[in-house]
């Protein structure tokens, strides 16, 4: 990944000199993200909008042990990502914190570097601390003893996980064997993404069309049933349904003006007045 302008000038917060772009190592990761992990908890939107803030500046160590001999890079950006076209467990967009993360080029580095480009140090783990640890059923704090489902458990058709809410810190990020989020870890680079806003725009412009369309082919539905139908859709998979209605509308009602013109040349023969 190569050291922008723009990167140097964010690093520039955290060192006490100048230091020459070829003299630093970057790399984009994945932090966290909203899916439900392999304990039984996801983060909240909210959450992951705050840890944006406190993961700024944190360090990255190995297996979070607590040594600042183990300390290899810092995070020095961070961004809330949004992707409409796919979908956490819950159904929510999925929506993950992403960063980039710097070190310095050194011959006690090297190896980490090459085993960070080789695909072999990749999966990643955060630390920090929460709120509250809120039940999906009952919205109960499951940490205080008030909540009595059990995780990975399913009540009246609703799965039972622990919503993280309410970041309070963030100590640290570590590079891991096993981490508890699947998609935590470094990335090849950031993945091409709308923003919420653009999202959201092309979401209702889609819904609209495919009411619409579905007026014009199925009036017997009503447009509340295909309004409900779009917001269950990703946005991909409403992208893909308009665009279908869109043609079958188009080949099954060509709509044509009564007293539309003839072709040059063509006689008037003026059947379509007749009774």
């Amino acid at each position: 990944m190569s050291v922008t302008q723009q990167d140097i000038e964010k690093i520039r917060e955290y060192t006490r000199k100048d230091i020459p772009a070829e003299e630093i190592y970057t790399f984009p990761l994945i932090l966290c993200d909203n899916e439900i992990d392999r304990d039984g908890e996801k983060f909240s939107s909210d959450a992951l909008g705050r840890l944006a803030e406190l993961f700024l500046g944190k360090t990255g160590i190995f297996d979070h042990n607590m040594s600042s001999k183990d300390q290899t890079a810092r995070i020095y950006e961070t961004e809330i990502v949004r992707d409409p076209s796919r979908r956490a467990a819950d159904g929510e967009i999925y929506t993950y914190l992403s960063a980039k993360a710097y070190m310095l080029r050194s011959e006690k580095n090297k190896e980490l570097i090459d085993e960070i480009d080789a695909g072999i140090k990749k999966e990643t783990s955060v630390s920090c601390s929460v709120g509250s640890v809120r039940c999906s059923v009952c919205g109960k704090d499951m940490r205080k003893g008030e909540c009595s489902h059990i995780r990975g458990r399913t009540y009246a058709g609703k799965k039972c996980f622990g919503v993280l809410s309410d970041p309070l810190d963030a100590y640290e990020w570590s590079f891991v064997a096993v981490p508890a989020q699947r998609n935590a870890g470094v990335v090849k680079s950031f993945r091409p993404h709308e923003t919420a806003a653009d999202a959201d725009e092309l979401r209702e412009e889609y819904r609209e069309s495919v009411i619409s369309c579905a007026a014009r082919l199925i009036p017997s539905v009503k447009s509340e049933v295909i309004a409900q139908i779009c917001d269950s859709l990703p946005l991909k998979l409403l992208k893909e349904f308009r665009n279908s209605l869109k043609a079958d509308a188009s080949r099954s009602l060509p709509l044509a003006p009564q007293l539309a013109g003839k072709a040059q040349g063509e006689k008037q023969n003026f059947n379509e007045y007749r009774i």
